[in-house]
C-alpha cells in the first residue's frame, strides 16, 4: 500500500472510530438515566438493552471477519456505518421495548462491522502498528469527548424528549462521516487481496490449535469485556443516582475519559513499538484496575475525576495491546478472522456481565457490587498477563 493510501486509511479510520465506536458503544452510558426515566424502564430492562448492543456486536464479530475475506473490508465497513445510523435513529424514535432491543442489536452490529475489518486493514498496512492503531483509536476518544460535552446540555434543554434528540444528533453526525468514507475508503492493492483470500480459508479452530498463547490472549480479552462494560455502562447512573453528582459534573467527568482516549492509544502504542508489548500490557492493566477501584469506596468528586482520567488513559492502551499481541501471534492476513474470533469471547463477557450487573443492582440497590465484580475481573487479567509474559519469554 502506498504512503498516500496509508495516510488516507489513517484519516478515514480515525473518523470512523469517532462515530461508530464512540456512538455505538459509549454514548449509551450518558443517555441511559434520562432514557430510563422517560420510558419508565427498570435498571434490568436498561441492562438488557445494553446487553442487546453487545449481542449485536458479538454476532457481527463472528461474521465481519469472514465477510471481509469474501467481499472486502471496505464494503463491510460502509454497510455497517449505514446500519449504525439507522439504529441510532430508531433508538430515539421508538418507545416499545422490543423494537428498542432490535435497534440496540443493530447498533452493536454496526459498531463491530466497522471496527474489526478496519483493524485488519491497519494490521496489514503498517509496520509500526502500535502508532497506527493508536492514532485511529484516538477517534473514539474524540467521539466520547463530544458525547460528554454535547449530550448533557441536550438532555437538560429538551427535558422529556432530550434523550430522543441526543440519539438523532448522533445519527446525523454518523451519516455525515459516512459520506467521505463512501468515496475515499478504497480497496487495497490486488496482490494483498489475493493473499488475504488465500489465508481466509483457515478456520477459527486451526488458528487457536496452532498457537496456545492466542488462547490466553483471548481469555484476557474475554475478561476485559466482562469487566470494562460494567464501568462504562453504569458509571453515569452510579454517579448521578447513587452518589448524587449533577448531570453536568458527570458529563465533564466522562469527557475527561474521552479526552484521554484521544492520545493514550498512540502513547501506549509507541511504547509497545519500542519496548516489550507484554510488559506494557501489564502496566495498562494495573492502571485500569486502579481506576475502577477508586469509585467503589470513595464518594468524593475528585476521585471520580481521577478514576475517569485513569480509565481513559489506560483503556485504549489495553485495547491497543490486545491488537498488537494478536498481530504478533499470527500472520497478517489471518488478522480479521483471529481478531473476530477473539472478539466473540470479548463480547460474550460483556453480555454476561451487563445482565448480571443490572440484576445485582436491582437486587441490592447499589452499583458497588457490580463494580466490585468488574475490579475482580481486571485483577484476574493481571495474573494471566504475568503467565503470558512467562510463556513469551520461554518461546523466545
Amino acid at each position: 500500500m502506498s504512503r498516500q493510501n496509508r495516510i488516507r486509511l489513517i484519516l478515514i479510520g480515525f473518523f470512523i472510530q469517532l462515530t461508530t465506536m464512540a456512538f455505538g458503544r459509549f454514548a449509551y452510558t450518558l443517555i441511559l438515566p434520562d432514557m430510563m426515566r422517560s420510558l419508565g424502564f427498570s435498571v434490568t430492562q436498561m441492562g438488557i438493552l445494553g446487553m442487546g448492543i453487545v449481542v449485536g456486536y458479538l454476532i457481527n464479530s463472528f461474521f465481519s471477519g469472514t465477510l471481509s475475506g469474501r467481499f472486502s473490508e471496505h464494503r463491510v465497513v460502509k454497510i455497517s456505518m449505514i446500519a449504525l445510523s439507522i439504529a441510532l435513529f430508531c433508538l430515539g424514535y421508538f418507545s416499545h421495548f422490543v423494537i428498542l432491543l432490535a435497534a440496540a442489536i443493530l447498533l452493536g452490529s454496526g459498531a463491530s462491522g466497522s471496527y474489526i475489518p478496519l483493524v485488519a486493514l491497519l494490521n496489514m498496512s503498517f509496520r509500526e502498528r502500535g502508532k497506527a492503531f493508536g492514532i485511529v483509536t484516538g477517534g473514539a476518544g474524540v467521539g466520547i469527548m463530544l458525547c460528554g460535552y454535547l449530550i448533557p446540555p441536550i438532555l437538560s434543554h429538551f427535558g422529556e424528549n432530550g434523550y430522543r434528540t441526543g440519539w438523532y444528533m448522533l445519527a446525523i453526525i454518523n451519516a455525515i462521516v459516512f459520506l467521505p468514507s463512501l468515496f475515499f475508503l478504497k480497496k487495497e492493492p490486488a496482490q494483498e487481496k489475493v493473499e488475504y483470500h488465500r489465508e481466509s480459508g483457515r478456520s477459527f479452530f486451526s488458528l487457536y490449535r496452532e498457537n496456545k498463547s492466542l488462547i490466553l490472549i483471548s481469555i484476557i480479552y474475554f475478561l476485559l469485556g466482562f469487566s470494562y462494560i460494567i464501568y462504562v455502562t453504569y458509571f453515569g447512573a452510579y454517579a448521578i443516582e447513587e452518589i448524587g453528582f449533577s448531570t453536568k459534573s458527570t458529563g465533564m467527568m466522562w469527557s475527561l475519559f474521552g479526552i484521554n482516549l484521544i492520545y493514550s492509544g498512540i502513547f501506549w502504542g509507541a511504547l509497545a513499538d519500542r519496548y516489550d508489548t507484554s510488559t506494557i500490557s501489564l502496566l495498562v492493566n494495573l492502571l485500569l484496575a486502579l481506576a475502577v477501584f477508586l469509585v467503589i469506596p470513595l464518594r468524593f468528586e475528585f476521585f471520580f475525576y481521577i478514576s475517569t482520567f485513569l480509565f481513559g488513559f489506560s483503556f485504549m492502551g489495553f485495547l491497543t495491546m490486545i491488537y498488537l499481541l494478536i498481530g504478533e501471534m499470527i500472520q497478517n492476513n489471518s488478522m480479521a478472522k483471529a481478531f473476530g474470533a477473539s472478539t466473540l469471547l470479548h463480547s460474550a463477557g460483556q453480555i454476561i456481565s451487563t445482565f448480571i450487573a443490572g440484576f445485582l443492582k436491582d437486587m441490592t440497590g447499589t452499583y458497588r457490587i457490580p463494580l466490585g465484580i468488574s475490579l475482580g475481573g481486571l485483577l484476574l487479567c493481571v495474573v494471566l498477563f504475568v503467565q503470558l509474559k512467562k510463556r513469551i519469554r520461554v518461546s523466545q
